[in-house]
């Protein structure tokens, strides 16, 4: 690892060089979708990510993209990111050096290196990968069965080891399973035969009109209750916290900012609805993940996780609280980004016209 770490400082010095002698080696451009390519086993499915897809022609300027050079036997030698946010821009490059069984990667942003890996192979496989970056360091070695990869020995600086297992069957790969100071998590699995996206979603809306009262019948609040939020990330609206706030805490944060009282960060109570045991969960979660990772779908599953939460809340505001808590007449459950992106389409889509109608009255939205 020294002596990739010397190398690694000496890269500033060399982009030129390397851009250079990448770029004359390259005989056909490729533009992709982002994350592009990684020859790295597992470096995609262990972060629910899918290989870049190979487009026609350059997208939209508005849109992250990849063009990609390929060398005569078809290898990468040279890929440059282009963002979308920044009007098309180049923002990243790598360039990579083929000797033998070694690789090296180098990756630059606009103003200096990011990392330099090292990979080496054996028989065409890839047993190795050195890392070194700007703020840490890393190392992975893998290991293969009948030619498939089947384990990953994982050394970064600033974590604990760990080792993925990676099962197959005649089908191809079946799961991904992290050991890390002997806990164990699924990272992937494939669904089983008949998986269906929309009943496993109408089986967790089910589940969820029990376990949302049980987690506000242990709330304490002082008084009747206003409103119970169902607080999210947009990326991730199936891992959420439910917040309670009585009616003189949302008039006084009202009286600060109209969307306030809507936000549930600035509640005073809250807890945690406790999902990660229900292996339906899980497996919908990662399914939803994927749908986002893919370009033609993106934020496809970020929207059926907002939808079915809103059709949680919605049935929700139908049943009677009364053997669950105190609330007002005018009392609400809804479901909301903690950013509020999603506030008024929320509200919309899962209460009635008439107590929309009414919140417009009082100046709430």
């Amino acid at each position: 690892m020294s002596d990739l770490a010397a190398r690694f400082a000496k890269l500033a010095s060399e982009r030129d060089c390397r851009r250079s002698a990448a770029t004359a080696l390259v005989k056909r451009w490729d533009w992709y979708t982002w994350p592009g390519l990684d020859p790295r086993p597992l470096r995609f499915e262990r972060d629910l990510l899918k290989a870049g897809r190979r487009l026609d022609a350059r997208p939209p300027i508005g849109r992250d993209v990849l063009r990609i050079g390929f060398d005569a036997e078809d290898r990468a030698v040279v890929t440059e990111e282009y963002s979308g946010f920044l009007d098309g821009r180049l923002y990243y490059e790598t360039f990579v050096r083929y000797d033998g069984d070694v690789v090296e990667a180098a990756h630059f942003d606009t103003d200096e290196p990011i990392y330099l890996h090292e990979y080496r192979f054996v028989d065409g496989l890839m047993r190795s990968a050195d890392m070194i970056a700007r703020r840490g360091s890393g190392r992975e070695v893998y290991a293969y069965t009948e030619g498939r990869i089947s384990g990953v020995q994982i050394e970064h600086d600033g974590r604990a080891r760990s080792t993925l297992t990676a099962e197959h069957d005649d089908h191809g790969l079946v799961r991904v399973v992290e050991v890390m100071d002997r806990r164990s998590e699924v990272r992937y699995e494939r669904p089983p035969a008949g998986f269906d996206l929309d009943a496993a979603c109408r089986s967790i809306e089910d589940a969820l009109l029990t376990l949302i009262p049980d987690a506000v019948a242990r709330l304490t609040i002082d008084g009747p209750a206003a409103c119970v939020a169902l607080g999210y990330f947009q990326s991730n609206a199936l891992s959420f916290e439910v917040y309670a706030a009585t009616p003189d805490e949302r008039a006084a944060l009202a009286a600060i900012d109209v969307l306030a009282a809507w936000a549930p960060e600035d509640f005073a109570t809250s807890t945690h609805v406790d999902l990660d045991d229900a292996a339906s969960v899980r497996l919908l979660r990662q399914e939803l993940t994927l749908l986002d990772a893919d370009d033609r779908d993106a934020a496809a599953g970020s929207e059926i996780g907002r939808r079915l939460m809103c059709a949680v809340a919605a049935r929700l505001n139908l049943r009677d609280w009364s053997d669950v808590l105190p609330v007002t007449d005018d009392f609400v459950v809804y479901p909301v980004d903690l950013e509020l992106v999603d506030l008024k389409r929320n509200l919309a889509d899962c209460l009635p016209p008439d107590r929309l109608a009414r919140l417009r009255e009082r100046g709430l939205l």
